[in-house]
């Protein structure tokens, strides 16, 4: 049997590549891809200059600082189980799955461990089910741990960002603001549960901050920008008083320049920084479960803020979407026939 990858085989390059797929093991299952989420912190592997590396030479997960070609990428899937190894007992043929799988564009995926579960039954669209970035919301409202009354800012209105507000929402806030440069998005920010929204090209951030808060700042700061021009916000308006906490879940993958306002700031409000990647939560599949269950229940109205469906074959016209990240832009999906 044969499949086929779609494969960077140079910087903004890609090729689909077919090969054969290896006998299954008793404990690998075969997935057939229904769809593959695109994901900014794939932009480095794209551009060639850097790339996420699993099992490094000391053991550890690390950057690769010079990825070799051809080279997999992708790591939102949502498929169906097309097989199963003698041994897995979790899954049977028929099974849609969601969860993490890397260099996943591929018609056909072998895992074995994978992060993967089983999807449960549900009146929502089975493709839009993308269970690695809804676990990463998750997983980042668990973490803002939000008191009763609490003022929540997220800064960065595209697809992670209107999810967090939709998470958020249902908290009892003080306000939750949403912050970006685009109009058009922060009206979608009040439909997903913003309270408030701040336009930086229009306001102070810092003035606007100070009076919707009365003085006292934002308690929580939600920094998804991916850009240390965001950090230098969330560091503007963090909680004055100190002990405010600014969650960074961005992958601040471009080559900019930490400013001597940003450094005072840290200094004179001395917030808690809380990196809440993937990486942070030691229970990934419960948290993935929960990420899921809240797209079944439509609390995360993913399905809405996919606003780009690309044909597999046309995968590298996706990635420089991805890259370009035009206004009307949120997230884009790689689908297969």
């Amino acid at each position: 049997m044969k499949r086929t990858r779609a494969m960077l085989v140079a910087p903004e390059r890609f090729e689909l590549i077919e090969e054969e797929i290896p006998a299954l093991k008793e404990d690998e299952v075969l997935y057939k891809t229904i769809s593959v989420g695109l994901c900014h912190s794939d932009i480095p592997a794209y551009h060639g200059t850097s790339a996420m590396g699993f099992g490094n030479k000391h053991g550890y997960d690390a950057m690769i600082k010079h990825p070799a070609f051809p080279m997999g990428i992708g790591h939102e899937p949502v498929c169906v189980v097309a097989d199963v190894g003698k041994n897995v007992t979790q899954f049977q043929p028929g099974d849609y799955v969601t969860g993490v799988l890397s260099a996943c564009i591929a018609d056909y995926n072998i895992a074995a461990n994978a992060q993967m579960m089983k999807i449960p039954s549900m009146d929502k669209p089975i493709e839009t089910c993308l269970g690695e970035p809804m676990m990463c919301v998750a997983n980042i409202v668990r973490a803002a741990e939000p008191k009763m009354g609490d003022r929540i800012a997220v800064i960065g209105c595209g697809f992670m960002g209107l999810m967090i507000l939709s998470g958020l929402k249902y908290q009892a806030l003080g306000d939750l603001v949403a912050i970006d440069l685009d109009d058009r998005r922060l009206e979608l920010a009040k439909r997903y549960g913003a309270t408030k929204t701040l336009n930086p090209r229009s306001v102070d951030i810092e003035d606007a901050a100070f009076e919707l808060t009365r003085g006292r700042m934002f308690d929580c700061v939600v920094e998804i920008t991916g850009s240390l021009k965001g950090m230098q916000t969330a560091l503007s308006i963090s909680k004055i008083a100190g002990r405010g906490k600014i969650l960074a879940p961005s992958v601040y993958a471009k080559n900019e320049v930490w400013t001597e306002e940003m450094a005072y700031n840290m200094m004179y409000r001395s917030p808690i920084i809380h990196v809440t990647h993937p990486y942070y939560t030691d229970e990934y599949m419960h948290v993935l479960d929960i990420g899921v269950q809240a797209y079944a229940k439509g609390v995360f109205p993913t399905e809405e803020l996919v606003t780009h469906r690309i044909p597999f074959e046309k995968t590298g016209e996706g990635f420089r979407l991805l890259d370009a990240t035009p206004s009307e832009f949120l997230k884009g999906i790689i689908t297969f026939p």
